[in-house]
């Protein structure tokens, strides 16, 4: 009889069940920690959000000086002066700060006006031996007639207003031949003919030239005059910074004065450069000065610089000026301390009352020195050293050069040396104010 086999336990059934038992019972422990979680974390940041609150409440509320708990001192909130609270403390709104409204005492201060951007020409500019070769063929036409009587002869008047002569003309014709025959693409301007321009395009150069800057004394035959030559890139509406170099050469004379912006000045002699020594001297006693005379009124200039006058005529010198570019120059040479030309400043104060007497010494027209009369021999005497400015003490930067109006004539002082300018200064600064007092005293006192 066949021994019969043991049945086998069904324990695949039951491990089965165990196992889903299990995962169960760990699906719900896992849902039970999300939902603590959750709950957990809405309950800290509930608190974390009452916190913030009372901070800030406490923070609007509390003084700007008391001290934290830390012991640290907060830093005091910006604020808008004499503004509510609630707009004191907005820590979150950015507001631009409030000025406080005071009387004003002052005049209102104009507004600034920003001048178009200048159009300078991209071209090179002009090279010393154009300058020169330029100059050099103004004085070779003028040489032979330099105190000639054919060269006194009045042909007519400039641009300013100012009589032209023979000598004149003539300078102003060989100015035309040498550009002609030049053949460069630039413009000039000159006293006799205004603006010129030899091409059809768009000028590379502006030459701003006086042929004869002293023609009183070139008819007359003395060394006070000059060919005066400046260029710049900026060909509309160029002011005297805008200058690139400048030339003086003198007619009777065999001096040549050279400058390029930022780049010094120099002085020729003979083609030999020469050294030049500026006058230190301040002494007001020993000073060697000149005043331009030409068409200012008399009854002005002399009454206010008198005192200056017999001040300096025994151990200085004192010297009437028929041309503003030579006296310039003569402080490179050394043979003077400085130079003025103060009568517009009158006519800039208290035209009024002095109208009449500048139109009786211009022989029916107001005259006075433009900007494009001593242009290149300020440029070079201000590289060379010198301290040139108008009578008000203000430079001639922003100076517009080719403006011959009577509204842009200028006044002058310049001097070797800041030391003497400044007592030069001073002093023709108090005479006009005491002289121009008087004038009006005198007018009220005739009406």
């Amino acid at each position: 009889m066949a021994q019969q086999k043991p049945k086998k336990k069904n324990t695949s059934k039951k491990s089965s069940r165990l196992k889903n038992e299990r995962r169960r019972e760990t699906e719900k422990r896992s849902s039970s920690r999300k939902r603590l979680g959750a709950a957990a974390s809405a309950r800290a940041k509930k608190k974390t959000n009452a916190k913030v609150k009372t901070k800030v409440k406490a923070k609007a509320k509390a003084p700007v000086s008391t001290a934290s708990k830390n012991g640290k001192t907060p830093k005091p909130a910006q604020h808008v002066k004499n503004a509510p609270p609630a707009i004191k403390e907005a820590p979150l709104v950015k507001t631009k700060a409030v000025r406080p409204i005071t009387a004003a005492k002052s005049l209102p201060v104009e507004p600034k006006v920003i001048s178009p951007p200048k159009r300078i020409s991209k071209s090179k500019m002009l090279s010393r031996n154009f300058l020169i070769d330029l100059a050099q063929a103004i004085k070779t036409e003028v040489t032979p007639i330099l105190g000639e009587t054919r060269g006194r002869e009045i042909v007519g008047s400039a641009v300013s207003g100012d009589a032209t002569f023979e000598l004149d003309r003539v300078a102003e014709k060989a100015l035309m031949a040498f550009l002609k025959s030049a053949r460069m693409p630039v413009a000039y301007y000159s006293e006799d003919s205004g603006y010129t321009t030899f091409t059809s395009g768009q000028p590379a150069n502006l030459l701003v030239v006086d042929p004869v800057d002293g023609s009183r004394a070139a008819k007359c035959g003395f060394e006070g005059c000059v060919v005066s030559v400046c260029s710049t890139r900026v060909i509309e509406r160029p002011v005297c910074a805008d200058i690139d170099n400048a030339c003086v050469m003198e007619l009777c004379g065999n001096r040549v004065f050279y400058a390029e912006k930022e780049s010094g000045a120099r002085m020729y002699e003979d083609g030999h450069t020469k050294k030049i020594r500026l006058s230190d001297n301040s002494d007001l006693e020993s000073v060697a000065w000149s005043m331009t005379v030409p068409a200012r009124p008399a009854e002005l200039i002399f009454p206010t610089a008198a005192k200056l006058i017999d001040l300096s005529s025994l151990k200085g010198g004192f010297f009437a000026c028929n041309s503003t570019s030579f006296s310039l120059t003569r402080l490179l040479t050394g043979q003077l301390d400085a130079c003025v030309d103060f009568a517009n400043r009158y006519y800039r104060d208290i035209p009024r009352v002095v109208e009449d007497s500048f139109i009786n010494a211009g022989r029916g027209t107001v005259l006075g020195v433009c900007p494009y009369d001593f242009a290149a021999a300020m440029f070079i005497a201000k590289e060379a050293g010198c301290f040139v400015t108008d009578a008000y003490g203000k430079n001639f930067d922003e100076v517009l050069m080719l403006d011959s109006s009577v509204s842009n004539h200028r006044s002058l002082i310049a001097a070797s040396n800041r030391a003497l300018h400044d007592k030069l200064f001073s002093f023709l600064n108090t005479r006009i104010h005491q002289y121009e007092s008087l004038l009006k005293r005198r007018v009220e006192v005739g009406a």
